[in-house]
């Protein structure tokens, strides 16, 4: 079967989510999105969705091809290359490992298993070498200060390493 990628836009009181859908018809991914809606009990003003794997750049086709061969029904997300969320109603979480000089590297990912392939990209871990990541919960001890647009990320993402700017206090992903 011949999936397709949808953009769905969501509007929300106070902000726009925006998520990614895998799906065989916009029937089904609206479906989709509506089943998400209701499992983690989230409100919406408005949501659209449009069919997007056709037209989309160059530079964001890595992975394309094979999500929409492999993937099961789904949210995807875009972090160098198309990444699958696992579950069909996911909350993405917020992950901490630490890195070789001992500071925080923090992920957003759907589940420990793609946390650590993004860990493992960032810290630049070479195939075959042997390292351990000390993976945990990224809001375990998290100061207050610091949630901010934390809870709009982990709605839809994208996934990948999220990054804390003090300046304009909000967190974004690489």
């Amino acid at each position: 079967m011949k999936f397709h990628l949808y953009e769905c836009i969501i509007q929300r009181k106070g902000h726009t989510a925006r998520a990614y859908v895998v799906a065989p018809t916009q029937d089904a991914a609206w479906l989709t999105v509506i089943d998400h809606e209701e499992a983690l009990g989230l409100d919406h003003e408005d949501l659209t969705l449009t069919r997007i794997d056709h037209v989309i750049d160059d530079e964001l086709r890595p992975g394309l091809d094979d999500l929409l061969a492999s993937a099961s029904v789904g949210f995807a997300s875009f972090a160098d290359r198309w990444i699958a969320h696992t579950a069909p109603v996911h909350q993405l979480n917020l992950y901490r490992t630490i890195d070789g000089k001992g500071g925080n590297v923090f992920a957003i990912a759907p589940n420990v298993d793609v946390a650590a392939s993004v860990f493992t990209k960032e810290l630049r871990i070479r195939r075959g070498e042997i390292r351990m990541l000390r993976i945990s919960d990224g809001m375990a001890d998290l100061p207050d200060d610091m949630i901010c647009n934390l809870q709009r990320l982990l709605e839809f993402g994208p996934v990948g390493v999220a990054l804390f700017d003090t300046d304009e206090r909000r967190w974004f992903v690489i």
